[in-house]
């Protein structure tokens, strides 16, 4: 799997929704340490977290968001996961949290960072820090 912007999330944020549109001013966003067992399902036509294996999920955390102008999603500092153990993760992917899988739009899986990933849970908490804090930006 290569790192994807998922469909759905990306025509929400250009104005033509096909499915849920994320609104990150107002709804529960979510991060989540995968393994990469999901490696063959995971595509940019993922639409929701519920097509994602969930023996696969290692750890979730919330994700804060600053600000949303022009276009750019700026995150707000790092998302701590607290306490993990269990399988090496190799994916990051962020996600709206509806409280249902199926309702809970994807909208950027990571396959690679500048470090860190796979990491591999040893009990203790997994810092992911964003890129110059910007999920995306679209111009």
């Amino acid at each position: 799997m290569a790192t994807v912007i998922h469909t759905d999330w990306l025509n929400g944020m250009l104005g033509s929704p096909t499915h849920s549109v994320i609104d990150f001013d107002t709804d529960n966003i979510d991060a989540s340490l995968l393994d990469q067992t999901d490696a063959g399902t995971i595509t940019a036509s993922t639409v929701d977290y519920d097509e994602v294996d969930a023996a696969t999920v290692v750890a979730t955390a919330d994700v804060s968001v600053s600000s949303i102008s022009g276009g750019v999603v700026t995150l707000s500092g790092a998302v701590t996961f607290s306490s993990v153990s269990g399988d090496a993760a190799d994916y990051l992917a962020v996600w709206k949290n509806s409280g249902t899988p199926a309702t809970s739009p994807l909208a950027i899986t990571w396959d690679s960072a500048t470090t860190g990933l796979p990491v591999t849970p040893n009990g203790g908490d997994i810092v992911a820090t964003w890129g110059s804090n910007t999920l995306v930006t679209l111009a």
